[in-house]
């Protein structure tokens, strides 16, 4: 028999993205749905009612303005598409919002709660997670309160990856959402020799290495999947001659573990620009990469069986 994953990553908060992953399963005649890493989104828009009556935001590069509610409702559809949270406040309220970082924190938190939920009651209500293997873990840029919340879905036949190991046709898979440091200080970061230390607990809880399947959200360092523009202090893209300039940012430690254990496949994400494939020894790995902010989903679909990597390709669309 011949299982067949659909893993996508780096969702950042994208409806639009998330939608398309459920209807994998049909779409792809899948038995397995992977999205592994970064679920949620980093930007909240005020819209904001003036004293007149009318509405204004500013987004997607330009002010916005809006007479009726149909409208509102056509730009917050926008957002959400594109991963981003908003709030509707007037004049004061957003006064508050700037004055006040604590309280931004908190409605960002709340929105990132009310959006997950959604997604997680649209998942168990469309897939049949009895018969579709179904694992939705965090990554790097999810903070730790988002594991409750996939947690609270476990009876419900969602898998919460992390700290555990599960088969996927008879092959172990073991997950880790932590990357190796980066210029954002992101909620789940390790410096390399921790990381490896992490990983190698991980693959201590393996029976058979050699045909294990590893989900580490960062790709390993030096190969296609971890192709990053350079940045300058100020965290903007070096540019040479109007080119722009790319640098190796995976991690030493997921190719160092890779090397030393040769797993079946290695399945990553991380770095939206660099999506592909390549080849560490005997290992296949893979990066769908993202481009979540245009409501494109990615994918690789990869098919196995109890003795082997059988075939994969990628997708987008």
């Amino acid at each position: 028999m011949t299982s067949k994953i659909f893993f996508s990553v780096d969702v950042h908060g994208s409806s639009i993205v998330w939608r398309k992953w459920i209807r994998a399963v049909e779409m792809y005649n899948v038995n397995v749905l992977i999205l592994a890493g970064d679920l949620t989104g980093k930007v909240l828009v005020p819209i904001i009612k003036h004293s007149d009556g009318s509405w204004t935001a500013r987004y997607f590069g330009k002010k916005w303005m809006f007479k009726t509610e149909s409208e509102i409702r056509e730009f917050e559809d926008r957002l959400e598409g594109a991963g981003v949270y908003y709030i509707r406040v007037d004049e004061k309220e957003l006064e508050e919002l700037k004055n006040n970082p604590k309280l931004v924190e908190e409605v960002i938190n709340k929105k990132i709660t009310e959006r997950l939920r959604t997604w997680l009651d649209l998942l168990t209500s469309h897939v049949d997670t009895k018969s579709n293997i179904t694992i939705v873990m965090p990554g790097n840029d999810d903070e730790l309160f988002i594991d409750d919340i996939i947690r609270e879905y476990e009876d419900k036949g969602v898998i919460y990856p992390l700290d555990k190991v599960f088969e996927i046709e008879g092959h172990e898979v073991i997950s880790s959402p932590y990357v190796n440091p980066t210029p954002w200080k992101t909620p789940r970061e390790m410096d390399e020799k921790s990381l490896e230390k992490h990983l190698e607990n991980l693959v201590s809880k393996l029976r058979n290495v050699s045909s294990s399947i590893f989900n580490f959200h960062p790709p390993p360092f030096n190969t296609h999947l971890d192709l990053a523009p350079k940045l300058t202090r100020d965290l903007r893209p070096v540019v040479v001659a109007g080119q722009i300039q790319y640098e190796h940012v995976g991690s030493k430690a997921v190719r160092k573990i890779i090397e030393k254990y040769q797993p079946l496949i290695g399945m990553h994400g991380h770095i939206h620009e660099s999506g592909g494939m390549d080849k560490i020894g005997r290992t296949i790995i893979i990066n769908p990469g993202s481009e979540y902010s245009e409501g494109i989903l990615k994918g690789f679909i990869v098919e196995v069986d109890r003795e082997k990597l059988v075939n994969y390709w990628r997708i987008e669309g």
